[in-house]
């Protein structure tokens, strides 16, 4: 118990600024503290912190414009794609059969659903990272208490959030339009692993990607107002394609009547900005080893 005791506190530590924890980590070692003491005295200093923060209205105004709206659109998309690939899944998986390895037609046809699959869970990982990274520039100072806050409204998105919404959704299109979703797909999900699929989905296609792209935001160089600028531009137009693309807000908006704008071939190319996370990690990988060949030994 001690040993958990003293990760506790090292975990949150990680919340106070470097200063005032390598100041709190000596106080502990210098006394002699045990893990249960430890524990309660950085739990009250980090709580008596949080308290002093949430008094002022940055914080909030970021929690009300950014966490809850950007968690709730990342776990709508996450459930759509994970209900969509769950499908196919569940087709290949249920419905397996060795002499289809010998079929022409097969592989013609598993290639084109995995490249569809592969395609979708690469731009849900891109919009994570876009708005995880929007959420650590504009927060810096509170990256840490963001991520955490971050991380809990994705639970409640994807557990509660989405699923109210999207039955909101479909009796709100049944009873506006007469549209009835199909349900052809609703025997598929009510297996337990397609049950738990969406939390995987968005665990490793939200989670991760979202507090990479937290991170990355954090550790963006200061003094490069046009990268800032560029990169901010990426970010608004992703996350303004995502409000577009998520079920409600362009029924709201009318952009239904748009609908020839947004299938030009000037509009399919702009949708490929959102994989800019991808072009950014590769530059960066490639800067950073450059400079590694360019430095002196």
């Amino acid at each position: 118990m001690n040993q958990i005791y003293w990760r506790l506190v090292g975990a949150l530590a990680q919340i106070l600024e470097p200063a005032e924890r390598e100041a709190v980590n000596g106080d502990l070692v210098e006394t002699g503290a045990s893990g249960g003491q430890a524990l309660r005295d950085v739990l009250g200093l980090v709580l008596r912190r949080q308290a002093a923060v949430w008094m002022h209205w940055k914080p909030w105004l970021t929690l009300v414009c950014l966490i809850v709206p950007l968690s709730m659109l990342l776990s709508l998309a996450s459930r759509r794609v994970a209900d969509e690939s769950a499908v196919y899944i569940w087709m290949y998986a249920h419905n397996w059969n060795w002499d289809l390895l010998k079929n022409a037609g097969f592989w013609y046809e598993f290639a084109h659903v995995a490249w569809i699959v592969l395609l979708e869970y690469m731009t849900l990982a891109c919009l994570s990272w876009t708005g995880g990274f929007a959420l650590g520039s504009a927060s810096r100072r509170m990256a840490q208490i963001n991520s955490v806050l971050f991380c809990l409204m994705l639970l409640f998105g994807v557990v509660l959030g989405a699923p109210l919404y999207l039955a909101y959704y479909a009796r709100y299109l049944q009873h506006v339009f007469g549209l009835h979703r199909f349900a052809g797909r609703d025997p598929v999900l009510t297996a337990t692993f397609y049950r738990i699929f969406p939390l995987i989905v968005q665990a490793v296609l939200v989670v991760v990607p979202s507090l990479w792209g937290l991170r990355q935001s954090a550790a963006l160089p200061g003094r490069q107002p046009l990268l800032r600028t560029v990169l901010w531009t990426a970010a608004i137009a992703t996350l303004a394609l995502m409000v577009i693309q998520t079920p409600g807000p362009g029924l709201l908006l009318g952009l239904y009547r748009w609908q020839w704008i947004w299938q030009s071939r000037q509009m399919r190319l702009l949708r490929l900005v959102v994989y800019w996370p991808v072009a950014y990690l590769m530059l960066s990988a490639l800067g950073r080893r450059w400079r590694r060949r360019t430095v002196p030994i």
